[in-house]
């Protein structure tokens, strides 16, 4: 349902960094990175019962 969140968030940062605005776009491929995390989080205890 989400799954364009994170390659929405990397693109935006990018941009960022493509117009040498570098600070924020490292923060924003940082924010792409926990998005990921949780969604892997999320994904990884309830829909394939693996423990974490």
């Amino acid at each position: 349902m989400y799954m364009f969140l994170p390659f929405l968030t990397a693109f935006i940062g990018l941009i960022l960094v493509w117009f040498e605005k570098r600070i924020a776009g490292v923060a924003v491929l940082a924010i792409t990175v926990a998005i990921l995390a949780a969604w892997f989080r999320f994904h990884a205890t309830s829909h394939l019962n693996i423990s974490l």
